[in-house]
């Protein structure tokens, strides 16, 4: 059973961290996958100053990204760019392990950086938003539970949504964790706000489970901890 917290909209960033430093809490040293975007960027902030009011520390944590656009490595858009702007500069906090854009075969890749987190145990705790179609990570409709790290081709929403970062030629590839991975996660942290959130929120958590909507697979995960802003909640029960 989900605990899904509720909170004011400007209160999202601070009940995130709170969620946050719970689940990492309950692991010595653990395995964290991250997601970029907006939803977390208030996360990654509040975690920046926590750090650097001395109230905590993230030098325990190992970072993963949980996906990677197919860009220039060091593209101005890409996740990878995102991590050194908005988590490397935590003060204490460990570079974050990246799928790498430019390798020279790209499934060969997506292996590589799969079998890294298998050696690292696996995932411990997964932070993940959620894409209007429901996609996790690149995750997109028609994902199975049992798929794993690989390049998919990104849905033309998922395009849409980065086309005012990217422009006109937003990516149409990426390099993800498949569900198999995030399912995997001992911990699962899923954040949404914003009114645009409300439906696929609810259909990911109260809808029946189907690979149509990838994050509705997180229903029969056994700690999975929602931390939503009272737009995103509006159309749950």
């Amino acid at each position: 059973m989900a605990d899904i917290r509720i909170v004011p909209s400007l209160d999202f960033a601070t009940a995130s961290l709170d969620a946050f430093l719970e689940l990492v809490d309950e692991f010595p040293s653990p395995a964290v996958g991250l997601a970029t975007g907006n939803t977390p960027l208030g996360l990654y902030h509040a975690l920046g100053r926590a750090v650097m009011d001395g109230a905590v520390s993230v030098g325990q944590v190992r970072p993963f990204a949980i996906d990677e656009y197919v860009v220039a490595r060091h593209h101005p858009c890409s996740n990878r760019e995102f991590f050194e702007r908005h988590w490397e500069t935590i003060e204490d906090a460990a570079p974050v392990a990246q799928f790498d854009p430019e390798a020279p075969d790209l499934a060969a890749e997506a292996a590589r950086f799969a079998a890294a987190l298998a050696a690292a145990g696996g995932l411990d705790v997964a932070v993940l938003g959620i894409g209007t179609n429901g996609h996790l990570a690149f995750n997109e409709p028609g994902s199975t539970a049992e798929c794993r790290a690989r390049v998919v081709e990104l849905a033309d929403g998922t395009r849409e949504a980065v086309k005012g970062c990217f422009g006109a030629e937003s990516p149409r590839a990426g390099l993800t964790l498949g569900m198999a991975e995030l399912l995997g996660a001992r911990a699962v942290l899923l954040l949404a706000n914003g009114a645009s959130k409300a439906g696929v929120v609810a259909r990911a958590l109260r809808g029946v489970p189907s690979p149509e909507c990838p994050a509705s697979l997180l229903q029969g995960h056994e700690r999975l901890l929602v931390v939503l802003d009272e737009d995103a909640a509006r159309a749950l029960d």
